[in-house]
């Protein structure tokens, strides 16, 4: 990996990035012990989601929020991740954040996904990142999107919607599958015999 890590300065949050890619390190062939949980703030996110969770409403929330941020060029995604902090995001693919990817300048669009991935100190910016890249990401991706993707509990399905949509998307999600469990390696090895046709799968 060549993604630098580091913990920030002296009460900074941790990202989710920073704390997936420091487990990795101490096992870069094996999943991570409990696939990496609990994560930085599990007390504000344990609230949130003992919250009732409707990811419809949440995934129209969060292509509502992605809109008015493509519309306003000034706004960071600093700015964005705010936002999108306490809006509950599906782990899964969601037409209307697609959609809001696919209608937003696509350079933008690929900088702030980039961005809420390697930032993003809370699930919802973070997955809808992994949402934006599914989109419009590119090779130069594959590595954060795996990194992330290693917590895949909250990031496995998006992580693997991602991979599968690139080139090399085969091998990448061969390393993924190797290094995450449960629901994340099932996730991870539908996508593969989907791609059975592809002969560097067999």
């Amino acid at each position: 990996m060549s993604e630098t890590s580091g913990t920030g300065l002296p009460g900074t949050p941790t990202t989710l990035f920073q704390h997936a890619l420091r487990l990795h390190r101490l096992t870069p062939d094996a999943p991570l012990v409990r696939s990496g949980e609990p994560f930085p703030g599990t007390k504000r996110r344990r609230r949130q989601r003992g919250q009732p969770f409707d990811p419809s409403r949440g995934d129209a929330d969060a292509a509502k929020v992605l809109d008015t941020y493509f519309l306003d060029t000034r706004v960071s995604p600093r700015q964005l991740a705010i936002k999108l902090r306490d809006v509950p995001v599906s782990s899964r693919y969601s037409e209307r954040i697609g959609a809001a990817a696919l209608r937003a300048p696509t350079a933008r669009a690929r900088e702030t996904g980039r961005w809420l991935i390697r930032h993003g100190t809370d699930l919802a910016p973070v997955a809808v990142g992994l949402a934006l890249l599914a989109e419009v990401g590119t090779v130069d991706d594959i590595r954060l999107i795996q990194t992330i993707g290693l917590l895949s509990n909250d990031f496995g399905p998006l992580a693997v919607r991602a991979l599968e949509r690139l080139p090399g998307g085969v091998e990448a999600l061969f390393w993924l599958a190797e290094r995450v469990t449960a629901w994340g390696r099932v996730h991870a090895v539908d996508a593969l015999c989907r791609r059975v046709d592809d002969h560097s799968a067999v």
